[in-house]
């Protein structure tokens, strides 16, 4: 894991666009500025120290996993994200764990959240506090209130659509020759 503890040792390791481009896990200890940094593509983004989390207030993320504070930017790409408040333009991943999102498109896997506020959302299961709110469409396998009261999730120009977990008929072999069929579910 690279280690990042002030801007001087940023801007070694930055381009002249300020994008930070580097195919291993980043650490930084301290809060970028926008000025400093710009796009960042790495394997796993770890904006903290010993004592706090970091806020994200940049261009793009792509990577594996982020884990912060607060996540301000355009287009968020990765694996696993952890933090407080997230606010951007498009959001694309596997688990989103956080306090507020805020943005355009959401398309992932597991969304736990305090509250939504989006244009569309396209994922596996939701559990959030008291608001998801879309603009456009929600799309997901499950969604449901972790509280009491909470407003039912809204969806103004488009509509709340809950599907099926995608499955596909397999054929395997046993050790002993025998040919089963079943269903994968993803």
């Amino acid at each position: 894991m690279k280690i990042i503890k002030n801007s001087k040792q940023l801007a070694k390791l930055v381009d002249k666009n300020k994008d930070f481009r580097l195919d291993e896990d980043i650490r930084i200890e301290f809060e970028p500025t926008e000025e400093e940094l710009r796009d960042v593509y790495c394997r796993n983004l770890y904006l903290e120290n010993d004592e706090r989390y970091w806020n994200f207030n940049s261009g793009d993320f792509n990577g594996r996993n982020f884990k912060g504070w607060n996540f301000n930017g355009r287009d968020f790409k990765g694996g696993n994200f952890n933090g407080n408040d997230f606010n951007g333009w498009n959001f694309n991943g596997e688990n989103f764990n956080g306090n507020d999102f805020n943005g355009w498109n959401f398309n992932g896997g597991d969304f736990n959240s305090g509250n939504f506020n989006g244009w569309n959302f396209k994922g596996k299961n939701i559990s959030y506090s008291a608001f998801f709110n879309c603009y456009g469409s929600i799309e997901c396998e499950s969604i449901e209130s972790e509280r009491n009261p909470h407003a039912e999730p809204v969806a103004l120009d488009g509509g709340i659509t809950i599907t099926k977990p995608k499955s596909k008929k397999v054929k395997f072999r046993t050790s002993d020759g025998q040919i089963l069929e079943g269903e994968l579910i993803e």
